[in-house]
């Protein structure tokens, strides 16, 4: 990611991170070993819950933070923040303000990757946390 100034943040997307990924379930070790040279995990969550009902933006993030742990304790103490997804939705209002509740001491900044509503936000955020000028 290029932010003002010429400084810049190497962003790694590891997605699909399912329960027993730690004990290398799936694509666990694949794609969790990834992780271990970020200094700031980004859990891009689904504010509107899936499609059919059947989960819940708390569970998922407490899942993704109990595998990352699981998978590596230092890992786990690195800072972190909540990217809530899919805003343009109407039911992710109501999520949103359980997650903050749920989150109270956790960043979360509201996105719609549909529309790039807050995208200009997180990307100013990012700048602040892990941009740098490059060396």
């Amino acid at each position: 990611v290029e932010f003002r100034g010429f400084s810049r943040a190497t962003i790694a997307d590891i997605p699909g991170l399912i329960e027993g990924a730690h004990n290398n379930v799936g694509l666990g070790h694949e794609f969790l070993r990834h992780i271990m040279r970020c200094r700031l995990l980004m859990f891009v969550v689904d504010m509107a819950g899936a499609e059919d009902g059947s989960r819940h933006p708390v569970s998922d993030i407490e899942l993704l933070r109990k595998e990352v742990k699981l998978y590596n304790e230092d890992l786990s103490t690195r800072p972190w923040i909540i990217v809530a997804n899919k805003m343009d939705l109407p039911e992710s209002h109501a999520n949103l303000a359980v997650v903050k509740q749920r989150f109270p001491k956790t960043e979360v900044i509201p996105i719609s990757g549909n529309d790039g509503t807050g995208l200009g936000d997180l990307k100013e955020r990012l700048e602040e946390l892990i941009g740098r000028r490059p060396e």
